[in-house]
């Protein structure tokens, strides 16, 4: 196994009863979130230092530094949901209702705004930000967010790797965007109950909004964030597993690998396979016991930052900071400069959106890590 800093002791994995792999992605998974939890620490001026002589130390160290070199990298290497840059300017100029009924529908095409076209940038965060309680007009937002960007052609979104949105359909997805907030605005006050993660990610899908691809990264982020504001159930480990398998570009896709890797075990390759896997994994963390106190500490932590339990949401966004670790250990170890170290991030940040065509990009992903 990889040296991991934040990974618990051997004795508290093995009493998990999970198979080699499920063991490997389980602790991958645990050195994150307590990666998140640390850096969360280093954000308010509360963390000690890393223990230097510990083997993962410099890879940590390495990963961090990125991290809070801009509000790009903060977004794209922030192990929990809410501490990115972005995500904590959402929830601070939009707070989380306790009724989501009583979110307005521009209030919501606020959320879809920030998320597709902003996130990465706090200048475009604050341009995005709407005035008022009145719907803006979208011929003029249209033009301020085709301002953005140094292209004439394209946006560049780098929060989400090689995404581009093609300015001249800007207007196209913005009036589909506020369709779609009516939508679930209607929803919302309609319905005691939200609906599932899936039916609402698949209302977004049936919007076929430009650049925003079936399956891709965006459209499951914007029904993430329509979860955090109650508009919609949490995913089941289902939804993660079909959105991982049918996509094939998203960060846990290269987690997955990663852990093949180093245990000489085949990812899981069909939809229930990969279900039945995340499935035992996640009820280590939905239900620790007295035998696995790092997990009990690290599930209390994270609802501590985040104000509520985790969910699969989080563990999406986890297994994509797992991919980032590995890529960023290895440019740590001298690697960044040769060829193949740059495909490998080039590869890394095509697989979040599948590239400027949305293609899907295989990649084989080399060992994070000597063995113990």
């Amino acid at each position: 196994m990889a040296n991991l800093y934040f990974s618990p002791e051997p004795a508290e994995l093995r009493a998990l009863g999970l198979s080699q792999y499920e063991i490997y992605l389980s602790s991958h998974l645990i050195q994150t979130l307590r990666l998140g939890i640390y850096m969360n620490k280093k954000l308010n001026n509360k963390a000690g230092p890393l223990d230097i002589t510990h083997p993962g130390a410099a890879d940590c160290e390495a990963y961090i530094k990125s991290a809070f070199s801009s509000d790009m990298l903060f977004d794209r290497l922030f192990p929990l949901r809410h501490t990115g840059s972005s995500m904590r300017f959402v929830l601070a100029h939009l707070p989380v209702p306790g009724d989501a009924s009583h979110l307005t529908a521009l209030q919501i095409f606020q959320l879809c705004v920030w998320r597709t076209f902003a996130f990465g940038n706090k200048e475009h965060l604050l341009q995005g930000t709407f005035e008022g309680n009145t719907k803006p007009g979208l011929e003029q937002l249209a033009s301020t967010i085709q301002h953005w960007g140094n292209g004439a052609l394209k946006l560049p979104v780098p929060a989400y790797g090689q995404l581009q949105i093609i300015k001249a359909k800007i207007p196209i997805m913005l009036s589909s965007l506020w369709d779609l907030s009516e939508e679930i605005s209607s929803i919302a006050r309609s319905k005691s109950t939200p609906p599932t993660f899936a039916a609402l990610h698949e209302r977004v899908l049936n919007k076929r909004i430009p650049s925003i691809p079936p399956h891709g990264l965006i459209a499951w982020l914007l029904t993430s964030d329509f979860f955090e504001y109650g508009l919609c159930q949490p995913p089941s480990v289902r939804d993660l597993a079909e959105h991982i398998m049918k996509s094939g570009t998203s960060g846990p896709t290269v987690a997955l690998k990663i852990v093949a890797d180093e245990t000489d075990q085949a990812a899981p390759a069909t939809t229930e396979g990969l279900e039945h896997v995340l499935t035992r994994v996640f009820a280590v963390f939905e239900d620790p016991t007295e035998h696995t106190p790092t997990i009990q500490q690290v599930v209390a932590d994270c609802k501590s930052v985040q104000g509520r339990s985790l969910t699969v949401v989080d563990m999406e966004h986890a297994l994509c900071k797992i991919s980032r670790q590995n890529t960023r250990a290895m440019a740590g170890k001298g690697r960044s400069k040769t060829r193949g170290a740059k495909e490998e991030e080039t590869k890394e940040n095509m697989r979040d959106n599948g590239g400027p065509e949305h293609n899907v990009v295989e990649l084989q992903i080399k060992r994070s890590g000597d063995k113990k």
